[in-house]
């Protein structure tokens, strides 16, 4: 009678059998591990992709914030400027019937004067003007030296209009409503070691009224 073994035949079966398991586990469990690192890096790329889209809007989106910005900032610094020139053009307007109310001077010699003060942003200012027969004082105030005496130079070189002219200028401290609103004065240093000065100027001249052509004929005549 042929004796099988059994058991030894079914062992070997259930060895292979773990192994086939074990490998068709390590299998999965490696195209597991595959497939979730390739969906982390489309992920990654992805992410990447979005990040640098949103990045490049981003900046573009600034660019168009900062060129409005400047643009903006231009039209303030030009309305500042129009609107220091027209306070200096009102101050003079101011000055001009001022005087010509209280009649200190005719509207000839105002006119004269008034062509010959300093335009652009200047801190120059007339307080009075009087005449006494053919004589005139003019009286202000400037933080600029230079802007006085280009002042007086330009009634100094009038063609005869305004002669035997002198000018003084007296310097102090000027209190802070005293300086331009964009002030930095030209009587203050830059390193700050002197504070703004302002200029009180007083300008001596004989004021020589324009001829007619008719009276100089009867000048030449007599």
């Amino acid at each position: 009678m042929i004796r099988v073994n059994l058991l030894e035949g079914t062992a070997e079966q259930r060895v292979s059998l773990q192994k086939t398991k074990v490998v068709a586990r390590r299998g999965q469990q490696l195209f597991m591990l595959a497939s979730a690192l390739l969906i982390f890096l489309i992920a990654i790329g992805v992410d990447h992709l979005w990040t640098n889209n949103a990045q490049a809007a981003v900046q573009e989106e600034l660019a168009r914030e900062q060129e409005e910005a400047r643009k903006l900032e231009q039209d303030i610094k030009r309305k500042e400027e129009l609107e220091g020139e027209l306070k200096q053009v009102e101050e003079r307007i101011k000055v001009i019937k001022q005087l010509r109310a209280e009649q200190k001077g005719p509207v000839a010699m105002l006119s004269s004067i008034n062509e010959r003060m300093p335009g652009g942003k200047v801190d120059f200012r007339l307080h009075s003007i009087e005449q006494k027969g053919s004589r005139v004082r003019i009286t202000g105030t400037s933080t600029n030296q230079q802007v006085i005496a280009d002042f007086a130079s330009q009634l100094e070189f009038s063609n005869g209009l305004f002669t035997s002219l002198s000018l003084s200028v007296e310097g102090r401290e000027a209190k802070p409503e005293e300086l331009p609103e964009n002030a930095n004065a030209a009587g203050k240093k830059d390193d700050g070691d002197e504070k703004p000065q302002i200029f009180r100027f007083t300008i001596d001249c004989d004021y020589n009224k324009p001829r007619a052509e008719g009276d100089d004929k009867k000048v030449e005549e007599s």
